[in-house]
């Protein structure tokens, strides 16, 4: 599956499908196919190529750009090697143009005065004067035809090219026409010492090249070019475009000057090529192009400062700009690659701690907690690596944390199971059809409790207590008030003296300087004849309703259990009364009475009593479903205790 997917996009793949005959004709030397299926072949073939290439390249690009060291490397090219390169290359391409157009704009000018020179001396009419005055020139020779060629003015200076010249074979010299008579005298000066001084100018060699230009549909190409001259008149001029063809034979070449020899800095380089037009004395047609590429190097071009070693005939002043212009490039140069260094080592350095951390967190999202990394640095990068570390360490306490929770969540699990096994079997005791129990723990456990057991008089024991606090402790104190009250009872029988004296263990133990204490309400309950009789210790009211829909508090006086020694006896009563026929007695703890709203409203005695007043609403049912409706359905804030009694 992971290999289909990276086949993706499908249709490029099923594209270059349809592209495969035209690739195999069109690679294939010597095959050739019809053109209506090459076509539409050919432009599938392209367009998958290209639509598949498109997604390599992303693919690469991510792949190789995943790690943030790369991509610091990256933008260190961008913003430093680059362009340094870039400034580089520009001032090598500025400096090879400027001395190339100097080396052309100084052959061109020695041709021109050479030219000036020649037009001048075919003025003279001896040839011995012409040849004195053009002798410094060069090489001179005089030689006179009765018919020029067609196409040539008898007023003519220039190039020519001329196979019977005695240049060597080389035949190209400048040529001045002037009429004597019924013939014409040709004055004729070489090249050579022009060339001489011209390269006197980059110290190199000077290689030529003479070749026939093209025609193109018999007429040569044309560039023209207008602008405006040095006293601003419009300039128009037409420039013969050619660019001589290494495969084709040329009709002369030679070099003038001995081969440059040097490696790395020094080694030899082209300048720009110089094109002169040439006359073709055979013809009368300018069509031969005499091009001119001039080679020198960087040691030649600083000899031209004097550097020879010969003669030592350089300036303090120049010698003094080239040392401080060496020491500027060198400095330059160290300031370049301290930056480089600098930069790699910092991208490096950057890229490592982002490696680790990466790798730091990969292990950490496994869950091995014990994942650490070393801080490489000091800066912001430093302090996550620090920061990952310690919390890293929270992690592992939180986990222990979780585990100790869980662990006391199980143990919790037990105890509520444990008390719940606590409370007693209703459904065994003499008339429980008439008992009704339940119990809503705030927590895991409750501090609420309640308890009913057969006395050996047929009558049964009823208690429900509520213990201050919540949870655990709260629940431990519960159940042994539970076994307290059951030790108690088999001994006596009068609530009041089983409250009397439970509230005496109590304070014998000094739980009550613990700021704990109980609630209760305990009583004994006859299911044949209804008789009841109980005590409030400090508890909510009990409420008694009648089947007739009259509700009765019953609240007589009574402290907490473990509140006071002295006073709690004096301040203890007795409720007694009687179940009649639907009758049914209501106790409860303060869980219900304090069950709060959304509001933070609370349910109260005085709702739970006008609940109790209506119809068939004394049942467990009616009355948890009263408080879940007035809730909300929001956990209770404490232990919600219910016990009901009916005949």
């Amino acid at each position: 599956m992971n290999f289909l997917a990276r086949l993706r996009p499908r249709w490029a793949w099923m594209t270059l499908a349809l592209g495969v005959p035209y690739a195999v004709l069109a690679f294939t030397p010597g095959s050739h196919g019809p053109l209506a299926l090459m076509v539409p072949s050919g432009c599938a073939f392209w367009l998958a190529a290209a639509v598949l290439g498109f997604f390599a390249l992303r693919w690469s690009w991510r792949k190789w750009m995943f790690k943030v060291s790369r991509r610091l490397w990256l933008i260190l090219i961008l913003l430093s090697v680059l362009p340094a390169l870039i400034l580089s290359l520009l001032f090598v391409s500025l400096g090879w143009v400027s001395i190339g157009g100097q080396v052309s704009r100084t052959l061109q000018g020695n041709i021109k005065t050479a030219e000036s020179a020649l037009k001048t001396a075919s003025q003279e009419s001896s040839d011995q004067v012409a040849r004195q005055n053009l002798q410094l020139l060069g090489d001179v020779w005089v030689a006179r035809v009765q018919k020029l060629p067609e196409g040539v003015k008898p007023d003519f200076v220039g190039l020519v090219w001329n196979d019977d010249s005695p240049l060597k074979g080389k035949g190209i010299f400048l040529r001045a026409v002037s009429v004597e008579g019924d013939h014409f005298r040709l004055l004729n000066l070489s090249l050579g010492s022009l060339a001489d001084r011209s390269k006197e100018l980059w110290g190199g060699r000077m290689a030529y090249r003479l070749d026939r230009t093209p025609d193109i549909q018999g007429k040569p190409a044309i560039i023209q070019f207008k602008g405006r001259d040095v006293n601003d008149s419009p300039m128009e001029q037409n420039f013969q475009s050619f660019i001589p063809d290494e495969k084709v034979e040329p009709l002369a070449a030679w070099s003038q000057g001995d081969a440059l020899k040097g490696t790395i800095a020094f080694h030899p380089f082209r300048l720009p090529t110089v094109g002169l037009k040439i006359l073709d004395w055979g013809t009368g047609h300018e069509d031969l192009r005499l091009t001119a590429t001039p080679e020198t190097s960087l040691r030649e071009l600083i000899r031209g400062y004097g550097f020879t070693g010969e003669s030592g005939n350089q300036s303090v002043e120049t010698f003094a700009i080239f040392v401080a212009l060496a020491v500027l490039l060198i400095f330059l140069a160290g300031i370049q690659f301290m930056a480089l260094f600098m930069g790699l080592y910092l991208a490096r350095q950057l890229g490592r701690s982002v490696d680790d951390l990466f790798a730091g967190v990969g292990r950490l999202s496994a869950g091995d907690f014990s994942a650490r990394i070393r801080p490489r640095t000091k800066d912001q990068v430093g302090q996550l690596a620090t920061a990952f570390n310690v919390m890293a360490e929270r992690l592992v306490t939180s986990q222990k944390e979780r585990d100790q929770r869980l662990a006391m969540e199980e143990e919790l699990r037990v105890a509520r199971e444990v008390q719940m096994h606590l409370l007693p079997d209703i459904p065994m005791l003499p008339g429980s059809a008439a008992v009704h129990a339940t119990i809503l723990p705030a927590k895991d456990v409750a501090g609420d409790y309640y308890d009913l057991f057969k006395l050996s008089d047929g009558r049964l024991a009823f208690l429900i207590a509520d213990v201050s606090g919540k949870g655990t402790s709260a629940a431990f104190y519960a159940a042994e008030t539970k076994g307290v009250v059951a030790a108690l009872d088999k001994v006596l029988r009068n609530p009041r003296e089983v409250a009397i004296r439970l509230n005496e263990i109590w304070c014998e133990k000094h739980i009550h300087s613990k700021r704990m204490f109980i609630t209760l309400i305990y009583g004994v309950f006859d299911p044949v004849s209804g008789a009841f009789e109980l005590v409030r210790a400090g508890h909510p009211p009990a409420f008694l309703c009648r089947a007739d829909g009259h509700v009765e508090r019953l609240s007589p006086r009574g402290l907490g259990v473990g509140l006071s020694l002295e006073r709690f006896e004096e301040n203890l009563d007795t409720c007694t009364g009687t179940l009649g026929k639907g009758d049914s007695l209501i106790c409860y703890t303060d869980g219900l009475s304090e069950a709060a709203s959304p509001t933070r409203e609370l349910f109260g005695e005085d709702r739970l009593e006008a609940l109790l007043a209506e119809p068939g609403q004394c049942s467990i049912t009616s009355i948890l479903g009263a408080v879940s409706e007035f809730t909300e359905g929001q956990a209770l804030d404490d232990d919600l205790t219910l016990l009901v009694l009916q005949r």
